[in-house]
């Protein structure tokens, strides 16, 4: 891959890019590179990922009758007596 770098008053930018304060007035160095749009290959490389069903044999139905009204029954046993 072919590339341009150049160092130079951030001055010459000023009416092509908006630069921040703190890169005013000051030698920066500039880099170009080639755009290169690589998102079609992405797509057929990234195979898409899902987490449904991965803790399904951690299921245990016994517990999800017990589910239902857990939370306020543990607030209420951790803050009954105070």
């Amino acid at each position: 891959m072919t590339f341009y770098r150049k160092v130079a008053n951030s001055d010459i930018l000023k009416k092509v890019i908006d630069l921040p304060e703190s890169l005013q007035n000051k030698e920066v160095e500039i880099l170009i590179f080639p755009y290169e749009d690589n998102k079609d290959e992405e797509k057929v490389s990234e195979k898409k990922k899902s987490a449904r069903g991965v803790l399904e044999k951690y299921k245990d139905i016994d517990l999800l009758k017990q589910e239902n009204g857990a939370w306020s029954k543990a607030v209420e046993d951790k803050y009954e007596n105070r």
